[in-house]
């Protein structure tokens, strides 16, 4: 039998899972509203979707989660969807998050302005992420690069970056150039003047996207119906907590103005020259981030291509998409998502600045997370009378009335979200508005209607036989 997972021992998993400092920058470009932002995007958005997946997950162990749960309630052409848009998001989160391999290159070779230079940013992507998908398909990666690519590329890195920032703090105070000075009670709410603004709490929810994988863990846990809420709840207050810590420092040592939203560099850069330490230590940084960043890269080439082949595989699309190489790894799909992740980045060239292309980026993966969101609260809701006698370990009160408070708060925090996503944000060129909007709209539409059209047109044939 397997051991049970401790309250503490969820927690850490949780923990891990959300570790990260490349979002630092776009939650300190807020300054005191970061405060209001994470209570709105851990309190409206991450609580409400842990918390109703996890009753999901409890009662649908099957492996999957949300095409499981959706399919049991909305039927195969809504779960189709879900996987779908699952894999399509990562589209545009992997241009993100392999944009900053090319500004981390930057400070490791001390030529830091390459980090603002949208051709190098490009170009980078592009190398970086096809190199880490060939890698992927000569080897197991995954197995090579183990825990330790989290341990360089995230906690140490995050130890430095609340350290050096609150040595800073204690050494100069609130910094008058920087995004914490002059404090009016009305700095911690939103500036409704400036609606452009609003767009940096699409980018700050994004923190939480994915918050629904712990809940595989609540069969697994010791008393789940006492210890999920508790370890859901503690670790979404952590990560608040964490997550301000560094926001706030990086704020005020960042002048106002100048935050570049993919470059985690900076802060430590202004810190480590305002503290006196050799220049060496951003260097070092840089790499074991960028470390971290590439590990992260070759874990996502595979695992999303792993979930849809088996979508493929149940009938919902053609054999073309079955195909996988001698080792088993789903060719396809690999080499599907690295031509349309290169055709993504052209964002980078497109887009007249790097910070405006890395926001832009950022917010269309946030708009597909919502929609698998939104066909999660729908399902939850009805299991609740499809499904009454389902055995449900953690189950969200007695009657159903919890149930649809939740679910109404998951509605209404999504449809926010995707609200304050098209509302062009204020560091777009006023030239680039229209185009962002019809851009946002497209993509959502065409993202989804790929995947409706291929659901009306599939045929029994597609089927794998066993």
């Amino acid at each position: 039998m397997a051991k049970k997972l401790t309250l503490f021992g969820l927690i850490g998993i949780t923990m891990a899972f959300f570790g990260t400092v490349r979002s630092v920058p776009t939650l300190a470009a807020t300054g005191w509203t970061q405060i209001i932002y994470m209570l709105i995007a851990a309190v409206l958005f991450a609580l409400p979707i842990a918390l109703m997946s996890a009753e999901l997950s409890t009662g649908f162990p099957e492996e999957g989660g949300p095409a499981v749960w959706v399919n049991k309630a909305l039927g195969e052409k809504w779960s189709f969807v879900t996987s779908w848009l699952l894999w399509a998001q990562m589209f545009f989160g992997m241009v993100m998050v392999a944009s900053t391999v090319g500004v981390l290159f930057g400070y490791v070779i001390n030529v830091p302005d390459l980090s603002s230079n949208n051709f190098f940013i490009f170009a980078v992507i592009l190398i970086s992420y096809w190199g880490v998908t060939i890698l992927n398909l000569k080897f197991d990666m995954v197995k090579i690069a183990g825990s330790w690519g989290s341990i360089i590329g995230v906690y140490i890195p995050f130890f430095f970056l609340v350290g050096l920032g609150v040595a800073y703090l204690i050494k100069n105070g609130i910094n008058p150039e920087g995004y914490l000075a002059n404090f009016k009670a009305s700095n911690l709410l939103p500036d409704l003047s400036d609606l452009g603004s609003l767009a940096y709490l699409s980018g700050i929810i994004f923190i939480f996207a994915g918050v629904e994988i712990s809940s595989v863990h609540a069969n697994n846990i010791e008393n789940p119906k006492r210890n999920y809420p508790i370890a859901v709840i503690a670790s979404v207050i952590l990560l608040v907590v964490f997550n301000l810590i560094a926001g706030l420092t990086v704020s005020n040592g960042v002048p106002m103005g100048k935050m570049e939203l993919s470059n985690i560099t900076q802060p430590y850069m202004i810190f480590a020259q305002d503290l006196g330490i050799p220049s060496i230590f951003v260097n070092i940084i840089s790499a074991m981030i960028l470390i971290g960043v590439l590990v992260q890269l070759s874990a996502w080439v595979l695992g999303p291509s792993k979930s849809m082949i088996k979508v493929a595989e149940d009938g919902n699309l053609p054999p073309f998409f079955q195909k996988r190489n001698s080792k088993g790894i789903p060719i396809s799909f690999v080499m599907i998502q690295a031509i349309v992740i290169s055709l993504v980045s052209v964002m980078y060239i497109v887009v007249p600045d790097v910070n405006s292309a890395f926001l832009v980026i950022t917010i269309t993966t946030t708009i597909l997370y919502c929609i698998v969101y939104l066909l999660i609260a729908i399902s939850a809701i009805r299991l609740r009378y499809k499904m009454p006698e389902m055995n449900r370990p953690f189950r969200l009160g007695k009657g159903n009335g919890l149930m649809w408070f939740v679910v109404i708060m998951t509605v209404l925090s999504v449809l926010i979200t995707i609200g304050v996503s098209l509302i062009p944000p204020s560091i777009l060129p006023a030239s680039f508005s229209t185009g962002y909007v019809i851009y946002q709209v497209v993509a959502t539409v065409v993202m989804v209607g790929i995947a409706l059209v291929i659901y009306k047109f599939k045929k029994p044939s597609w089927k794998k036989s066993e």
